[in-house]
């Protein structure tokens, strides 16, 4: 049976870790400075810098036992730089006014990662590879979690996810899971296309499997399962409904 595309959550993590680093980013003054407005917040360390700050080539430790080097402008990480958390994830690539802007690649300590372009601190387009090599190709999108009021970027738009055992679906995503038009090829040939729902690859759809046989019908979880037609290849039609993918059985 297909993975779960649930696996798109760990994308929330990385917006949850961007999101940290423009927290201490934002507030933090180099030890150059010397402004009044320029104090770190109450409670927080400035970084201790080595290089040219507030403008130039530098090098940082953050309270938490984050690290950086790059570009600062005025105190903030702005131009190319890395920046090294804590806990063992890190970000390479553009910067603009202290949080991720432009191209660049979130690693976790997990292998799990993110190329691609982000805005703001938040991802756009690009590519999540997984540990186990499953991975999505395709646009994100700012979504709040009503209940949680957490922000994160999510799958949204047109996308693609491939999955280890060389299955993929490609159509639309809402809020990190399918929900639209879109097609699922599986590995052995068999294609669907139709209407998807959610997560668990629920849809209704028109399925050709390689031997001419179609299906046409409701999924649950990726197999027939619900009230559906199947027509073998000479035409004949044997409607009903089906179970985890088998005919009239329970």
């Amino acid at each position: 049976m297909l993975s779960s595309i649930q696996k798109l959550g760990i994308v929330i993590l990385v917006a949850s870790c961007i999101g940290g680093a423009a927290n201490l980013f934002n507030p933090q003054p180099s030890m150059a400075q010397e402004k009044e407005e320029a104090k770190p917040e109450e409670g927080k360390r400035p970084p201790v810098c080595q290089g040219n700050p507030p403008t130039g080539r530098v090098k940082c430790n953050y309270e938490g036992a984050d690290n950086y080097e790059g570009d600062f402008v005025n105190g903030l990480p702005d131009g190319t730089g890395v920046y090294v958390y804590g806990n063992g994830d890190r970000y390479e690539g553009q910067f603009r006014k202290g949080v991720p802007n432009g191209r660049g690649t979130f690693i976790f300590k997990d292998d799990a990662r993110y190329t691609g372009v982000f805005q703001d601190g938040t991802m756009k387009s690009g590519t999540v590879v997984f540990p186990n090599g499953e991975r999505y190709v395709g646009d994100f999108a700012v979504v709040i979690n009503i209940q949680t009021k957490v922000v994160s970027s999510q799958p949204q738009g047109q996308g693609q996810f491939f999955y280890a055992n060389g299955d993929r679906y490609e159509g639309l995503f809402f809020a990190g899971a399918p929900f639209g038009p879109g097609v699922l090829v599986r590995a052995d040939g068999t294609r669907c296309s139709g209407q998807f729902f959610n997560s668990e690859l629920d849809a209704s759809v028109s399925c050709t499997f390689p031997n001419g046989t179609r299906y046409e019908g409701e999924l649950r979880k990726g197999v027939p399962h619900g009230v559906g037609t199947m027509i073998d290849a000479s035409g004949r039609r044997f409607p009903g409904v089906f179970r985890n993918g088998k005919f009239g059985l329970s």
